[in-house]
């Protein structure tokens, strides 16, 4: 430990500095030691079978480390606390095997006092789960494909190992977040290797609505399990709508929410369909059909017909353009601009109307009154008429505007009501000036 003042080295149980008095920081006694070397000083959470605490290290002084300890008091099965230990002993194989951006380093896996822990890098964050929590969902539509970008590339790396690794519990709640916006995935549990050949799984794992239903009993989960939960897990977050609500049948993105475009809520639902057949065979053929180009969607024989895509799904410029941009426009919201347009021209024009009506009722009246009343109700519109061309104009040029058909609606009728109302204003001047001697 040094001290914050001077810099200089002191003992961990020194009270003040030696070399300037300054008050040392004491720290917490540690939760627990292990192997003489991983100091426990925080617990950062705690599931059904086990705990991650934070750890110092007493050879490295500068490096932080998860640990993971297997917590097996639940238990009460001889049989399934065996199961629960091997569990922990093939995720600590698996992750030593493995080496990628998107998950973390293990270091070293160990028993201590009949308990199993697995020791791997410390990743600052949060989870995304409690991410989405703080910021609402559902969440913008670019900021979900770039979380999809990452999660396709880290999924392909598993699947492509000898043997495949299948994740099987993908989810919010086992994705970290960094500072950076990195994903990483944590909790490979219930990952398993897929076996060729295996008609079925030994055991059920998942968690209930992200993960698919071959995770249950009904057949062998290989890499379309994966392009399942995260066909899920993009729906839940493009939508807002809890997938445990009705596991195995969710609506169409697109119906939940009408900025989702429709090519990408058809690649969700063939990615969600219940028969694995029927899904994208790997996560490469999802990947290709959210970020590439052509028809997203070609229904397989015996599948239900999912609405067509529009014509080219996405831009194909690269990573920094905008994903999955429809032909059409999604109709969406309107924008302000549009808004103030076709109200302004509503406004022009019903004075303008107004004000020509009474002045033809007043033909008959000698005096002029009704023409003079009709005259001046209608001055407001000479100015609130072009108004609304030019706000209409700006509107429907505009690139918010674009990306929804209601707003260049909106734009479209504010400049059409405009034009009316020089019409009729014209109109008007003709026949004050026929009746004027």
């Amino acid at each position: 430990m040094n001290c914050p003042s001077c810099q200089s080295e002191a003992t961990p149980d020194t009270v003040f500095c030696r070399e300037c008095g300054a008050r040392l920081p004491q720290e917490p006694p540690p939760l627990k030691v292990l192997q003489e070397r991983y100091v426990l000083t925080k617990k950062l959470g705690q599931g059904g079978m086990g705990s991650v605490y934070l750890a110092t290290d007493r050879r490295l002084s500068t490096a932080r480390w998860a640990v993971k300890e297997l917590t097996d008091v639940q238990i009460t099965s001889p049989l399934d606390r065996e199961q629960a230990a091997e569990n922990f002993r093939q995720e600590a194989e698996m992750l030593a095997g493995l080496s990628h951006p998107n998950l973390p380093r293990v270091t070293d896996s160990f028993t201590q006092d009949g308990r199993n822990y697995l020791v791997m890098e410390f990743i600052p964050g949060e989870s995304l789960e409690a991410y989405l929590e703080q910021a609402g969902l559902p969440r913008p539509i670019p900021e979900v494909m770039a979380w999809a970008r990452q999660l396709c590339a880290v999924l392909t790396y598993l699947h492509t190992q000898q043997p495949p690794v299948i994740f099987r519990d993908l989810k919010p709640g086992n994705i970290i977040m960094t500072p950076d916006g990195t994903l990483r995935l944590i909790d490979f549990g219930i990952a398993r290797h897929f076996k060729p050949g295996q008609s079925r799984d030994t055991q059920a794992f998942g968690t209930v609505g992200y993960s698919a239903p071959e995770q249950y009993g009904q057949g062998q989960t290989d890499a379309r399990s994966d392009v399942y939960s995260l066909s899920v897990m993009l729906h839940h977050m493009l939508t807002g709508y809890d997938p445990s609500n009705t596991p195995f049948r969710l609506p169409p993105a697109a119906q939940l929410n009408r900025n989702v475009p429709m090519p990408l809520s058809n690649v969700l639902a063939r990615g969600m369909q219940n028969d694995p057949a029927q899904r994208f065979a790997s996560i490469a053929d999802f990947r290709q059909a959210l970020f590439g180009t052509g028809n997203l969607v070609q229904p397989q024989r015996g599948q239900v017909a999912i609405r067509p895509a529009l014509g080219p799904t996405v831009n194909p410029a690269g990573a920094g353009a905008m994903p999955l941009q429809a032909t059409a426009p999604p109709t969406g919201k309107s924008t302000g601009l549009a808004v103030a347009a076709k109200r302004l021209g509503f406004v022009s024009v019903g004075l303008m109307g107004l004000g020509a009506v009474i002045a033809v009722l007043g033909i008959s009246d000698p005096k002029g009154t009704l023409i003079g009343f009709g005259s001046l109700l209608a001055m407001p519109s000479l100015v609130l008429g072009p108004l609304a061309v030019i706000l209409g104009l700006v509107a429907f040029f505009q690139k918010a505007t674009k990306q929804t058909t209601r707003g260049q609606s909106d734009a479209a009728i504010g400049i059409a009501t405009g034009m009316l109302t020089l019409l009729l204003c014209c109109g008007l001047l003709w026949f004050i000036g026929a009746r004027t001697p």
